[in-house]
């Protein structure tokens, strides 16, 4: 009798899961599913920098090459470009209405021909982080003043290092010399979108369709300005943050970002999946290919943050970061395959057209598309994502063990495409 009352019993808590989540279960299943798992390394703030940061990017290139996907594409490094550094030497004396600069091609030759190497060779792909990693205006008011947060920028005229900056003068989008930040108008964001995306297409050949914030700080009135100069893509860590509050912490106002969701604009957002950040002491490669399990299991694209620190710190720092690096890709490339290197441009365009071949735009180089998961074969994956995304409904399908059939139907689906631990 057991036998049948529990699957009746088993059935009609699912169709009342389904009318109590309709919305949810809905927009979970039109979501992408990969066959194909896409792996993206997104590497915020390259750009100006010692000459020091070319030699170890060449480094870095040589192991990126040496990791292969199915289709024997190299892995990528998406790299998200800053284009310009404050003048130190020239800011205290320059007039009010100007800002001197120091641009990436032109005063860092070095890097710079170092990542058009990284384009041709198809390990480099660059996309906009922002004409600066500061707030220009904001900055060289404090420098005028003489700021103690500005000290170090002001003793050193050949100064790059934002990264040493109270961590609130970091964002590029807000005025953050004192708490709250405080967004920049929209004059000031069409000045400073219109000044980059022109200065990225001129360094690189071709406009970044793709781009991510400094700090993770924009809003509304950037979107739209991004849309107007053609980004059709947003990278994210999941969230969005128009500013910061009184106490530092980061204000969401999209607290809940999947990979594919659009926004007013259309345009789409990407999202960062795994953590690779080891100089801060956070992450392993072990810890990193767990959360890339994680993705896989949801037939989900596997973006990788590490962030340009790893690999621009001491010796000791930067080949720690790159060994560990070097073990998760030749980790996740001989267990979850098939995989596809791809940059953040070409994921998105895969979101937008999943037919169309990929294109790396930057040296017109093309490979197959990427394959999606389709028909009953997403039940699988879907089932997973609501199990990672939604603590109530893993509770009580544990309390009422309709988990035991979500867990089979997934054994025996997944036997078609394992995936190794």
């Amino acid at each position: 009798m057991l036998l049948i009352i529990i699957p009746i019993f088993w059935l009609l808590l699912t169709l009342l899961l389904f009318l109590w989540k309709r919305d949810l279960f809905l927009k979970t299943w039109k979501e992408p599913y990969f066959s194909d798992t896409p792996l993206l390394i997104e590497s915020d703030d390259w750009g100006p920098g010692g000459d020091f940061h070319a030699d170890r990017l060449n480094i870095l290139f040589e192991t990126l090459s040496k990791h292969k996907d199915s289709i024997g594409r190299c892995a990528v490094l998406t790299a998200d470009v800053v284009l310009a550094v404050p003048d130190t030497g020239a800011i205290k004396s320059a007039p009010a209405d100007q800002y001197p600069r120091k641009l990436l091609d032109r005063d860092f030759p070095k890097i710079y021909r170092t990542m058009l190497q990284g384009i041709a060779n198809d390990v480099f792909v660059p996309q906009l982080h922002g004409l600066e990693h500061l707030n220009g205006e904001a900055f060289a008011k404090l420098c005028q003043r003489e700021d103690p947060r500005t000290e170090k920028a002001l003793a050193d005229s050949n100064w790059w290092d934002w990264e040493t900056l109270d961590s609130p003068l970091q964002g590029h989008y807000v005025d953050g010399s004192s708490l709250p930040t405080r967004p920049i108008t929209p004059a000031k964001a069409q000045e400073l979108i219109t000044t980059a995306t022109a200065t990225f297409e001129n360094l690189f050949g071709q406009p970044s369709l793709t781009t991510v914030a400094p700090c993770y700080l924009w809003n509304d009135d950037i979107e739209s300005e991004w849309s107007r100069h053609s980004i059709l893509a947003i990278q994210t860590a999941g969230y969005r943050c128009p500013g910061r509050a009184q106490d530092g912490r980061y204000i969401q106002d999209k607290p809940l970002i999947r990979a594919g969701d659009a926004n007013a604009l259309g345009q789409i957002y990407l999202v960062r999946n795994v953590m690779f950040e080891p100089v801060d002491g956070k992450n392993t490669p072990e810890t990193a290919y767990q959360e890339a399990l994680q993705a896989r299991r949801q037939a989900s694209a596997i973006t990788i943050s590490t962030h340009r620190y790893n690999f621009t710190r001491d010796e000791d720092e930067f080949k720690a970061s790159l060994a560990g690096l070097d073990s998760l890709l030749d980790k996740l490339t001989r267990h979850l395959n098939p995989t596809r290197f791809l940059s953040s441009c070409e994921l998105a365009e895969t979101l937008r057209q999943p037919r169309q071949p990929v294109i790396n735009h930057f040296n017109k180089k093309t490979w197959p598309h990427v394959s999606r998961v389709m028909g009953i074969a997403k039940l699988s994956p879907f089932l997973y994502r609501l199990y990672y995304r939604h603590s109530k409904l893993v509770t009580i399908s544990y309390l009422s063990g309709l988990i035991v059939p979500a867990w089979l139907i997934c054994q025996t689906l997944n036997r078609l495409n394992p995936v190794k631990s």
